[in-house]
């Protein structure tokens, strides 16, 4: 995801989304958020609600929509959400009519939404790859080994996250291929200290990044 929209990477730094969090959806037009980030966004920015209200039930076709008001300072907002057989495959239809709205409302009261929609508001806009943080899922190239496999003490993934997109923020600045596998040399310890399997996604969005540039500076 080297070539994010602005408006979604400028949300993902902003309110500290990992990219293990947000991934496209069909179309490739738009991208998805997890839920639970969601949920911790509306945390931190004190964003409260009212009790929803239910607009329609029917348990025996198992149907439902309820309209959700939300509050972020003097900001409000309200969205309906809807579960119905024809969009929702998930038995607990009402706890998911609950979440679409209130995912929505965040976005909204966020002003992120339509550039960036709730994991929940379609059954395609889930994740198909669980292990999405693996570099392999990130790109089809191979992974650069420009960055060199060096011992790192590895840093907590609250700490990883703010960490990981100045990084690839910083990456995306430098615009010369020398200049790039310099710097990734000279970046390998941090690198190799993300948690988990990031260090193999930064080395994805490394490789693709330095093709583009590459490319750009043949043409």
């Amino acid at each position: 995801m080297a070539n994010l929209p602005k408006e979604v990477a400028a949300f993902m730094e902003k309110y500290r989304v990992g990219f293990d969090e947000v991934w496209p959806v069909p179309g490739g037009k738009a991208y998805a958020v997890k839920h639970k980030a969601l949920e911790r966004i509306a945390i931190e920015q004190n964003i409260t609600f009212d009790r929803p209200s239910v607009v329609a039930c029917d348990l025996a076709s198992k149907s439902m929509i309820v309209c959700t008001f939300g509050k972020m300072g003097e900001k409000t907002e309200w969205s309906f959400g809807e579960a119905s057989p024809a969009n929702c495959k998930n038995a607990y239809f009402a706890a998911m009519c609950e979440k679409r709205s209130r995912d929505r409302v965040i976005l909204k009261l966020l002003a992120a939404h339509g550039d960036l929609y709730s994991e929940e508001e379609a059954d395609d806009f889930k994740r198909p790859n669980p292990h999405v943080t693996r570099a392999s899922d990130l790109h089809d190239g191979p992974v650069s080994g420009d960055i060199p496999d060096v011992p790192a003490k590895k840093m907590l993934v609250k700490d990883a996250r703010p960490q990981f997109a100045a990084l690839v923020k910083e990456m995306q600045r430098i615009q010369d291929p020398i200049e790039l596998r310099e710097w990734g040399q000279a970046q390998a310890e941090t690198i190799n200290a993300f948690p988990g399997e990031w260090p193999q996604m930064f080395r994805g969005e490394y490789t693709k990044h330095l093709q583009s540039i590459t490319q750009q500076a043949a043409e």
